[in-house]
């Protein structure tokens, strides 16, 4: 079965296929890329609205990596694509934050993302038992590739 490809192409290559955590209005995406021949590498977490009419549902891209951990505001049907680096000197692990930030955030960075509809439609409740799976997925595929 071929998996459906929820967001635009990037670069670099990904550690197997994406593993998808339905959580109500939105779905995870999980996988673990490595870019430039593994100069950079980390987990990549995609939150995608399920309620996106087209092909590219890519709301929030959270790229986790080793040296240039960075996110990502995104839409494609108003053509956004907004990256904020991540300072992990004052902000810490970048996965740590990420999990914060789904927990605890994740509403208001949908708004910003001008994705107002699947703001409003997500239950917490759906989040916090997705955030499980999202976590030990991550320490299965970085104790993997450490």
């Amino acid at each position: 079965m071929t998996q459906q490809v929820m967001h635009a192409q990037m670069g670099g290559e990904t550690g197997g296929g994406e593993e998808l955590i339905p959580a109500g209005a939105v779905t995870f995406g999980l996988e673990y890329r490595v870019l430039r021949g593994g100069e950079e590498e980390g987990v990549c977490i995609h939150v995608y609205g399920n309620s996106i009419a087209n092909d590219d549902k890519e709301l929030l891209r959270f790229d986790c990596f080793r040296v240039a951990p960075h996110y990502h505001y995104r839409n494609s049907t108003v053509k956004k694509n907004d990256r904020l680096m991540l300072d992990f000197t004052a902000e810490g692990d970048a996965l740590a934050w990420t999990l914060d930030k789904i927990k605890n955030r994740l509403p208001i960075m949908l708004l910003r993302c001008e994705a107002d509809e699947v703001a409003r439609d997500l239950d917490q409740k759906d989040v916090d038992a997705a955030l499980p799976k999202i976590v030990a997925w991550a320490e299965t595929m970085t104790h993997r590739r450490g």
